[in-house]
């Protein structure tokens, strides 16, 4: 099976579900499943056509809310996601990597989502194998 471009399922997310993932700035580290209290009844992992952070498009694993029907709407996975890729639907950002630079900064700050978590051995492993 072939890898569809993000923009397909960047498309499918905003048709179907209450959140939307820029695909582009979405670093792989699946914090957002991590975070999600649904986890696997909400998410999955996909193989896409994606650049990692605007450079050299490639196959790519990125999250992907295939059952958006069973979503809470906690908004934790946004929270989670340490580079702002994860918005509600209709709050799409005009410049998505001065978003990217803002939450950057933020991490360090954030009181559940912050460095500590992300720079956990599981989420580095995760990262290393969808990159």
């Amino acid at each position: 099976m072939e890898a569809k471009h993000w923009s397909y399922y960047f498309k499918r997310m905003k048709e179907e579900a209450t959140l939307v993932i820029y695909y582009p700035t979405c670093g792989g580290g699946e914090e957002c499943i991590t975070a999600c209290p649904q986890k696997d009844k909400v998410w999955t992992v996909v193989p896409m056509k994606v650049s990692l952070f605007g450079a050299r498009e490639k196959v790519r694993r990125r999250p992907f809310m295939v059952h958006p029907e069973n979503c809470l709407m906690c908004y934790l996975c946004a929270q989670a996601c340490p580079t702002g890729s994860i918005f509600k639907k209709g709050e799409e950002v005009k410049h998505p990597y001065l978003r990217l630079a803002k939450e950057a900064l933020r991490l360090p700050f954030k009181k559940r989502y912050n460095l500590a978590f992300i720079l956990r051995k599981e989420h580095i492993e995760k990262f290393k194998r969808n990159n």
